[in-house]
C-alpha cells in the first residue's frame, strides 16, 4: 500500500485500523521491513535517550494511578519495554530503525454480519475467510431476504482494551474454567447453539444492541473479555486482591474513532553534542541544576580569588588567569599605599564583573530547595511542555548554531539584522543602514530581541508505538483509574521492533523576545509578584513556578462551562510564546508560497524563544530565505498591521479572547499544542481567555509599544 511517509508515521502505523479505498471493509495495519539508514550518528543516540525516558515515565505515571488493586508491570508496557526484573528498560538490539516508505495491510477484524437478519458469521484468520467465504456467502436461510440470500457486510464495531488489543465483535467470550485454564466460548448456554444475530433494536448507541441465540432466541450481552488482562489478573481475583471484571471486559467502538489506536510519536532537534539530552539523566542532576541556576542567575555568593583564577583556567583563559593573579601579588606587598589598595581592590572588581557578564566564571550558587524540587518533578512531565527539558534543547541549539551565524554561508545561521539576508550590496552604504535602521526599530515595536535564519534545521520525527482507548498513561473506565499499556509496533526481521523515523534538515526561524518587555508585559496583567526562587531572570521564575500543562493542555481548552484555571506567569508566557508563533507563521505562509500545514513550531518558555521551522520530506528550496531576501521588511511591517491582528471572523477572537481557523489556528498535526493556549488578545489587547478565571481584559504586548 503507497502512503506518505508522514502518513505511515502517524494514522496509518502499524496496529491502525482504516477504511480501505472505496470504504469497502476496515483493515489492519502491519509493518513491512525497509532499514533506515541515519544521516547523523547523533540521530540514534537521541532517539533511545529520548525513548528511555518516554518509557520510564509512562511506567512510572501507570504503574501509580492507583492503590487497590495493584498494577502489575505488564498493565503498563509491553514486555519489549521490560527487562527480566519487570522494569522499565529500552534495549537498542530489540529495535530496528526503519524507512516509512512501506506498509502492509490485510482485512481485519473478520466478523460480518447480514445487513438483513444480522446474522453473525465469524473467521479467524484469512486464510480461513478464504476457505469459507464462498461457503458462507451461498446460503439462503436469511429470514429477512426475499431471495432468502445473505447480504454480509464487515461490522464497523471492534472491542477495544487499554492493554492495548482489539477484538471483533464477536458474540464469542473468554472464560475461566475450574482449573483456572482461559477457553473461548462460543456457544449458547441454554441450548448449546453457536449462531447469533445481532440486534441494533433501531438505535446507533451500543448499549441497546445484543446478541440473539439464532436457535433459542435466548439475548445475549454485548460483552467481551481481553484475554491476556484475564489471564494475568484472574489470579489476583481469586486471591481477593481486589481485581474485577471490570479490568479485563473491553469496549465496544467503532473502527473509525480515534480511541482505537493512538500513535506514540516524538519530535527532536538533532544536535552533535551529546550534553544536549546527557545531563537530564539522574546521574547528572547536580549537573543539571548548576547550569540552570546560572542560566538564570539564581542567588549566589561572591567568589574567592583562588576559585576565579581557577575557573578562568578551566574555560581556557590561561592570559586573563595570569593577569589576575599578577594584579593579586600587587595588592599582598607589605606596606602598599591604601589608595593603591583602593583602586587595585576597583580594578579586580570590575574585572570579577567582566568575568561573569562574559560566562567566564560563575558564582558560587546557593542550592535552591525549589529549583531541585522542580528537577525531581519534571520526571512526570509532559515532556513536550517540559521547560528543563527545553532549557537544556535551547543551550545546545544556541551553541551549535544560533552563536555561529554569520554571513558566510557555510555558517549555520545569519541573523536578519544583517543586510546580506536581503542581498544589499556592500557598496550600497545607504541602503544597508536605511534597512538596519528599520529593523531595529521594528524589533523595538515588537518586543523582539532578534530574528535568526537557520539555514538547515535539523530535525528528526518517530514514531515507535500505540495504545489504544487513551493516548496518555491512566485512563479513567467504571470509576476506576486503568494504566494504559504502552505498545510497540509489531516485529518484522529477526523478530526486531520497528522505530519509523524521518530525519529532516530544513530552514527555520529562530525569534527571541526581549525579556525586559515582557516582563513588562506580564506586569501589566497583574503577574506583577517576585519570581520564586529568586532568579534573576523571568526564565528561572517559570522553572521554579512551572505545575504540568499535561500533555493535551485540558486544562487550558476552550470550553464553553465557566473558567477554571487562575492566571499564572507561567501560562501566559506560553500563551504569548505560541500566540507569537502563529502570528508569525502566518505572515510565512502568506509570503513564502508554503502551506500553513508544512511548518512546524518548536518553543522554549524559559528562554522566552521559540522556532518556526518547514516541515516536509520534499527538497527544501530556501522558501524562506528567498521569501526574507524578497519581503522581509514588508513581514515585519505585517506583524504589526492591525489588519493581521484583527481575526476575519470577528467573534471569537476579538470580543472573547480566543483563537479560531480564521484567525491564528493551524491544522492540529502542525500545531505543538493542538491549538490551545493561544489568544489573539496577547498581541491587540481585549479579552483574557475562556479558562483564565482573572477576567480583566490583556494588555496587548504589541499596543503598548506602538507608535
Amino acid at each position: 500500500m503507497n502512503r506518505s511517509k508522514t502518513q505511515i508515521t502517524t494514522s496509518y502505523s502499524p496496529g491502525s485500523l482504516f477504511t480501505y479505498e472505496g470504504g469497502l471493509g476496515c483493515c489492519v495495519s502491519i509493518p513491512k521491513a525497509a532499514p533506515y539508514t541515519v544521516k547523523s550518528p547523533a540521530v540514534p543516540r537521541q532517539l533511545f535517550e529520548i525513548l528511555d525516558e518516554f518509557v520510564s515515565n509512562w511506567f512510572e505515571r501507570a504503574s501509580s494511578c492507583r492503590q487497590q488493586p495493584p498494577v502489575l508491570p505488564q498493565q503498563c508496557l509491553e514486555d519489549v519495554f521490560l527487562d527480566y526484573k519487570m522494569e522499565p528498560r529500552v534495549d537498542s538490539d530489540r529495535f530496528v530503525l526503519t524507512e516509512p516508505s512501506r506498509i502492509g495491510f490485510m482485512p481485519d477484524p473478520l466478523v460480518f454480519s447480514c445487513a438483513e437478519c444480522g446474522l453473525v458469521t465469524e473467521f479467524k484468520d484469512v486464510v480461513d475467510l478464504e476457505r469459507r467465504w464462498k461457503f458462507e456467502t451461498k446460503r439462503v436461510d436469511c429470514p429477512k431476504s426475499s431471495s432468502k440470500s445473505h447480504r454480509f457486510r464487515q461490522l464497523d464495531v471492534v472491542f477495544a482494551h487499554w492493554s492495548g488489543n482489539y477484538a471483533g465483535l464477536s458474540p464469542s467470550r473468554f472464560l475461566v474454567d475450574a482449573n483456572r485454564r482461559v477457553n473461548s466460548v462460543a456457544r449458547c448456554k441454554a441450548c448449546d447453539n453457536e449462531e447469533y444475530r445481532l440486534l441494533k433494536n433501531g438505535s446507533s448507541f451500543f448499549g441497546d444492541w445484543a446478541f440473539q441465540c439464532t436457535k433459542c432466541l435466548t439475548a445475549k450481552e454485548i460483552v467481551r473479555e481481553d484475554r491476556e488482562t484475564l489471564e494475568l489478573l484472574w489470579q489476583g481475583h481469586v486471591d481477593g486482591l481486589g481485581n474485577q471484571k471490570r479490568e479485563w471486559n473491553m469496549l465496544p467502538v467503532s473502527y473509525r474513532a480515534s480511541s482505537v489506536h493512538y500513535t506514540q510519536r516524538e519530535t527532536f532537534i538533532i544536535f552533535n553534542s551529546s550534553e544536549s539530552t546527557g545531563v537530564l539523566t539522574a546521574s547528572r542532576r547536580a549537573d543539571l541544576v548548576a547550569q540552570i541556576m546560572t542560566a538564570f542567575d539564581f542567588p549566589g555568593t561572591a567568589l574567592s580569588h583562588d576559585e576565579i583564577v581557577r575557573q578562568l583556567r578551566a574555560n581556557g583563559r590561561a592570559n586573563e588567569a595570569d593577569e589576575y593573579e599578577q594584579l593579586l601579588g600587587i595588592l599582598t606587598i607589605p606596606g602598599l599605599q591604601e589608595h593603591r589598595r583602593a583602586a587595585l581592590e576597583k580594578v579586580l572588581a570590575e574585572k570579577n564583573d567582566q568575568f561573569q557578564s562574559s560566562g567566564l566564571i560563575a558564582k558560587q550558587r546557593v542550592d535552591s530547595p525549589i529549583l531541585i524540587g522542580q528537577v525531581l518533578n519534571s520526571q512526570s512531565w509532559a515532556r513536550r511542555y517540559n521547560p528543563i527539558r527545553l532549557t537544556v534543547e535551547h543551550a545546545s541549539l544556541v551553541s551549535e548554531s544560533i552563536s555561529r551565524e554569520g554571513t558566510d554561508p557555510t555558517l549555520p545561521a545569519i541573523s536578519v539584522k544583517n543586510p546580506e539576508t536581503c542581498f544589499i550590496d556592500e557598496d550600497d552604504t545607504s541602503a544597508r543602514q536605511q534597512y538596519s535602521a528599520f529593523v531595529t526599530r521594528a524589533f523595538g515595536q515588537l518586543g523582539v530581541d532578534d530574528v535568526v535564519l537557520l539555514r538547515g534545521l535539523d530535525i528528526c520525527e518517530f514514531s515507535f508505538g500505540y495504545t489504544r482507548v487513551s493516548s496518555t498513561p491512566v485512563t479513567k473506565e467504571k470509576d476506576l483509574d486503568m494504566p494504559v499499556r504502552l505498545k510497540a509496533f509489531e516485529a518484522v526481521d529477526r523478530n526486531k521492533r520497528p522505530i519509523y523515523v524521518l530525519e529532516q534538515k530544513n530552514e527555520a526561524f529562530y525569534v527571541r523576545l526581549n525579556e525586559a518587555r515582557v516582563v513588562a508585559w506580564l506586569e501589566s496583567n497583574g503577574l506583577a509578584s517576585p519570581f520564586t526562587g529568586g532568579p534573576g531572570r523571568v526564565g528561572g521564575a517559570y522553572l521554579t513556578e512551572y505545575q504540568d500543562f499535561g500533555p493535551f493542555l485540558e486544562d487550558y481548552k476552550e470550553r464553553s462551562s465557566e473558567s477554571s484555571v487562575p492566571r499564572t506567569r507561567t501560562s501566559y508566557i506560553y500563551l504569548l510564546l505560541h500566540t507569537f508563533a502563529h502570528h508569525f507563521a502566518q505572515a510565512l505562509v502568506e509570503y513564502s508560497g508554503l502551506e500553513q500545514g508544512s511548518l512546524g513550531e518548536y518553543i522554549f518558555p524559559a528562554d522566552l524563544s521559540f522556532l518556526v521551522y518547514r516541515r516536509g520530506m520534499t527538497p527544501d528550496l530556501g522558501n524562506l530565505s528567498a521569501m526574507w531576501r524578497n519581503h522581509g521588511t514588508t513581514i515585519l511591517e505585517e506583524l504589526l498591521s492591525d489588519r493581521k491582528l484583527r481575526c476575519d471572523s470577528g467573534s471569537l477572537c476579538d470580543q472573547r479572547g480566543a483563537a479560531c481557523p480564521a484567525c491564528i489556528m493551524s491544522p492540529e498535526v502542525s500545531c505543538l499544542a493542538g491549538n490551545n493556549l493561544l489568544c489573539r488578545s496577547t498581541l491587540r489587547g481585549g479579552s483574557a481567555p475562556g479558562w483564565d478565571t482573572v477576567k480583566s481584559p490583556i494588555q496587548g504586548y504589541f499596543r503598548s509599544q506602538r507608535t
